[in-house]
């Protein structure tokens, strides 16, 4: 759905010139005020989007050694519109879901927190990550910014179809969460003035108090409250770990300087890291950019670009920032990655497959790519933690090349060049296409298997290929693009028997 929103793109332009990448120190900073906190009564079934019901989001948290509550979490917030202007406090009650390792020794002392997304109240990052978040023992609070379905609901564009957004309006919005349980979600609220709030020329679809629920979030749980959610564990970090639209709301928190302005009693920051995902800033309206003006200057801030978006910047002609270690700026652009796959979605969110739209025989269509992007999402997650922990910088990626209008795409393999080369890119078995170029009519990205002619024509053999491809998986190992524990498991994309037969 993201995609359809790309036609509300407001200024083209894009500031990130050297001039734009300087941090602004701490002055003027406030402590936030630290909201209220207690837990949910249980209703008798799994909370929304809770990891022990199945779905995309689903792990075995006994299983991990880990436990699941949720909380209400309110206060009183500064209402902020998209340009910076705070024109009011408000009150707001929403909700907190919280992973944590029973056993204390086993925390690593970082917390990942992350908005749910709006199509199904999904934990994007949480569905990316939440194998190693286990094993390194994080703990994970995902929370919720939505509100009361207005007479026209911002999340659309008024022009759009019915037929259009059919599958996505019943599950967005509180009412998608009552009609989920009543009683568990009717407390919750934000402030939201279809009037005030403007992105661009169209109703900011994004909460008013995002920013300060946020930071008065960080603050809780940095705070190690004795009777607070984390309560037995010695929180010392907060990461950022935001994917998809929802990302958005933590763009304008670093972009209005709100890193600078918000921060814990002695002055140290209220988060130690920020990684987005999967979110071209700007596409639903407003300013479109790609590093924060105020750049923090104690945190890192990481992007993550799949084909999808890199594509998207490279035919509009979005010049991207340069990696730089001061301040700590790392943009990843990674081909082969779709924006959206059946393991990414939400709960209630059903996505059209090719046969649905008639494209079962459209070579272009019927193959849909959902390789492993769990695997460079944790990686990059790993290495921005070890950035915090012990000042070791991430690896820096060329960007992928381009062309007057385009991504350049190789002439052998009708992939892109240049960005991050995971196995299955480096060493290809397909030519991985975006809904943009293939006009299939879905929400997921589709690739072009080779036929076995030519998987021969370019590897002589499936044993040569797999050589290729563990060679490629043993370099990304090197970058820092795929932890050890999961290059163990990964396999090829490309069977033996893909190997045999004819075909162009």
């Amino acid at each position: 759905m993201t995609k359809k929103v790309l036609q509300r793109l407001g200024r083209t332009s894009i500031m990130i010139a050297a001039s734009a990448l300087y941090f602004s120190a701490p002055a003027m900073a406030e402590v936030p005020p630290m909201p209220h906190v207690v837990p949910v009564p249980p209703s008798g079934i799994a909370p929304l989007s809770s990891a022990s019901r199945e779905g995309t989001e689903y792990i075995d948290l006994e299983a991990a050694g880990y436990e699941e509550e949720e909380y209400y979490l309110s206060g009183i917030a500064p209402a902020i519109t998209a340009e910076g202007e705070t024109l009011f406090d408000a009150p707001y009650t929403t909700r907190i879901l919280v992973r944590r390792p029973k056993d204390p020794d086993r925390f690593n002392g970082t917390v990942i927190i992350e908005p749910f997304t709006w199509f199904g109240e999904r934990g994007a990052s949480w569905i990316l990550t939440r194998e190693y978040l286990l094993r390194q023992g994080y703990a994970y609070v995902g929370y919720t910014l939505n509100i009361n379905k207005p007479e026209q609901d911002p999340k659309f564009l008024p022009t759009d179809l019915p037929k259009d957004i059919a599958r996505y309006v019943g599950i967005v919005n509180f009412e998608f969460m009552r009609d989920f349980d009543y009683s568990r979600y009717s407390p919750l609220g934000f402030y939201f003035d279809p009037d005030r709030f403007k992105r661009g020329e169209f109703v900011d679809p994004f909460v008013p108090q995002s920013q300060g629920v946020g930071a008065q979030l960080a603050y809780l749980l940095k705070s190690n409250d004795p009777d607070g959610p984390l309560a037995g564990l010695q929180v010392d970090r907060v990461y950022v770990n935001s994917w998809a639209v929802t990302a958005q709301v933590w763009m304008d928190y670093l972009d209005q300087g709100r890193h600078q302005q918000w921060r814990m009693p002695d002055g140290s920051a209220l988060i130690d890291a920020y990684m987005t995902g999967r979110m071209s800033f700007g596409e639903v309206g407003g300013e479109v950019i790609r590093v924060p003006e105020h750049m923090p200057e104690d945190a890192p801030f990481v992007t993550i670009f799949t084909q999808s978006e890199l594509r998207y910047n490279a035919v509009n002609a979005i010049p991207l920032p340069a990696d730089t270690d001061s301040p700590k700026l790392r943009h990843y652009e990674i081909p082969g990655t779709p924006h959206l796959r059946p393991e990414d979605v939400g709960t209630g969110e059903i996505e059209p497959m090719p046969v649905d739209v008639g494209k079962e025989d459209d070579p272009r269509c019927n193959t849909l790519y959902n390789e492993p992007v769990e695997i460079v999402a944790s990686a990059l997650l790993d290495g921005m933690d070890k950035w915090v922990r012990d000042g070791t910088p991430m690896p820096k990626s060329p960007r992928v090349e381009r062309s007057e209008d385009d991504i350049v795409r190789d002439a052998t393999t009708g992939n892109a060049i240049g960005g991050v080369r995971l196995p299955w890119v480096a060493a290809p078995s397909a030519v991985y296409l975006v809904e943009e170029e293939t006009n299939c009519g879905l929400a997921y990205d589709t690739k072009t298997p080779y036929s076995a002619q030519r998987l021969r024509e370019m590897y002589g053999s499936y044993a040569n290929y797999r050589a290729q491809y563990e060679a490629a998986k043993a370099e990304a190992v090197a970058q820092g693009y795929i932890l050890p524990h999961d290059a163990a498991f990964l396999q090829t994309i490309a069977t033996p028997e893909d190997f045999t037969g004819e075909g162009d």
